[in-house]
């Protein structure tokens, strides 16, 4: 591993009491799942995809602000680093970033019980039981990596419910980094599912509030979506919820035969050994203790 100072001001910082923190970097140069700065070369991507300048920034966030404090149904935060979430994950489109912010606070309100009571030792165990988790370095092009392990998932020790909170935490705290709102997610989705403890999850209602949740409210973007270990469970939820997924969002959705596949995607040393990668330990423990902060647990419920 190699350090290399934190890049430091304004927006391009994930908060300012994170300024004198050191960017671990890979030594194959791949930046942390923590990164909290966004470098030159991705301040450029955001320029170049997603048409964010220092110009226009300020001027959307007041326009966008103004639409939202206009709409008094709402009743969300309008603090810049809100609602830059928003606009980056509409590349900068005000109606749309607009469109987006009453989708995710309608979703929020409808399922407020799975963005409060947030138990930290139930998130922690589906953290050592791996059933999901970050890998604690990103892709070359600063997507982060989650990844989810659908048979490591006992639904006597973890209710959906507990499996549904998890993901909000994961995702809608994880979005919080710049570095995640302007290059986005892949995940590694392996399905296997022995027996049938999973099937009675499989339906309409359970399969649409995931989808709901993570495509149409979430201010996130997903690149690739790889697929592993073809379930009868995964079988079944592919053809409830296949209908309802994007053109694009199929084109994205990348299915393996097997575990080395991921090498052509992945590099091999940010993989877990499981899936026939190199990294062999890694902890996602202390990123969730800052997740569920009493601070940042009250962004998440508003």
């Amino acid at each position: 591993m190699s350090l290399r100072n934190s890049y430091r001001g304004g927006f391009w910082s994930l908060s300012a009491r994170y300024t004198k923190t050191t960017m671990i970097i890979s030594s194959e140069g791949l930046y942390p799942f923590r990164a909290f700065t966004i470098p030159d070369k991705f301040k450029q991507k955001a320029k170049d995809e997603l048409f964010e300048t220092d110009e226009n920034r300020d001027n959307a966030i007041q326009r966008l602000r103004e639409l939202v404090t206009d709409d008094t149904d709402l009743g969300c935060r309008i603090t810049d680093d809100f609602l830059l979430k928003f606009l980056r994950a509409r590349k900068f489109n005000i109606p749309k970033a607009f469109n987006l912010v009453k989708k995710h606070m309608s979703f929020k309100k409808k399922n407020q019980d799975i963005f409060t009571d947030m138990d930290f030792e139930v998130l922690s165990k589906l953290i050592k039981k791996k059933v999901f988790s970050f890998l604690p370095y990103r892709c070359k092009d600063g997507c982060a990596v989650f990844v989810v392990h659908l048979d490591n998932w006992n639904p006597s020790q973890f209710t959906i419910k507990d499996i549904c909170k998890g993901v909000v935490i994961f995702l809608y705290h994880s979005i919080c980094d710049p570095l995640t709102q302007i290059n986005g997610y892949k995940i590694i989705f392996d399905v296997k599912s022995r027996g049938i403890k999973h099937i009675r999850y499989c339906t309409p209602a359970y399969l649409y509030l995931l989808y709901t949740g993570t495509q149409e409210c979430f201010p996130g973007r997903f690149k690739e979506i790889h697929i592993l270990n073809m379930s009868l469970t995964f079988q079944l939820a592919w053809k409830l919820i296949s209908p309802f997924l994007s053109e694009k969002l199929k084109k994205r959705m990348v299915f393996h035969e097997d575990y080395k596949g991921l090498n052509k995607y992945f590099p091999t040393s940010i993989i877990p050994v499981e899936l026939d990668g190199e990294l062999k330990e890694y902890d996602t423990i202390p990123w969730l203790k800052t997740a569920t902060r009493p601070e940042n647990l009250q962004k998440l419920a508003h």
